[in-house]
């Protein structure tokens, strides 16, 4: 009998926690909800990277959102590591451009990646005396890794082609002739602009797309 007394004793405490960790367990995000919060924060700040900092150029705030050991994976992008990689070749593209705006269309999240498609639109610096030339639209992918807060990684994809186009070079297919001289543009910018993520753009303008020259 006093070992039956001492196991219902004991049993008292553990049914009156139960409610209590019903309730716990209740509070607590499900799995999907928490990944689903997750990758909605990732959306979040990549939208503010394109629009608050490189759309108003407040490139100050590129340490509150690009991680320190942050990289860029395009092809030709600079060595620098950290928010310095971006602001030097966002620096050089508001050297060359009057007027740069970017404009998300559209943000997809997968784990730590978030795609953006987006289009720039670039308006070259006018020459001395002469009107503002029109802006170039570059339309762009960009693949980024978010974690911890901040963008660590991305891989730029631009049309580089339609680019071309909107400088006046012309397109010539293998054992075709040289493009007329007057389908160049006689005044071109400097460089075209850069992807979303401020790969540096190149020190002097591409040369019309020639065979075994083009550009992809």
């Amino acid at each position: 009998m006093e070992q039956s007394g001492q196991a219902q004793r004991l049993r008292r405490p553990v049914r009156a926690l139960a409610p209590l960790t019903a309730l716990a367990l209740a509070l607590l995000p499900a799995p999907d909800a928490a990944a689903a919060d997750q990758r909605q924060e990732n959306k979040v700040l990549v939208r503010r990277y394109l629009t608050e900092v490189l759309a108003a150029g407040k490139l100050d705030k590129l340490d509150e959102i690009v991680a320190k050991t942050f990289v860029d994976r395009t092809p030709g992008a600079s060595a620098l590591h950290g928010p310095a990689a971006a602001r030097q070749a966002q620096q050089k593209l508001r050297d060359l451009f009057l007027k740069v705006e970017y404009d998300p269309q559209a943000l997809i999240a997968e784990g730590d990646q978030v795609a953006a498609r987006y289009v720039v639109l670039a308006t070259p610096k006018p020459e001395r005396g002469g009107p503002p030339p029109p802006p170039l639209l570059l339309n762009g992918v960009a693949l980024f890794r978010v974690s911890a807060g901040r963008i660590q990684e991305v891989f730029v994809l631009n049309d580089q082609i339609g680019l071309l186009r909107q400088l006046g070079y012309t397109l010539v297919p293998p054992g075709g002739a040289s493009p007329p001289p007057s389908a160049a543009a006689p005044h071109p910018p400097a460089s075209p602009p850069p992807g979303a993520a401020g790969p540096p753009p190149p020190a002097s303008p591409p040369p019309p797309t020639t065979p075994g020259h083009g550009r992809r």
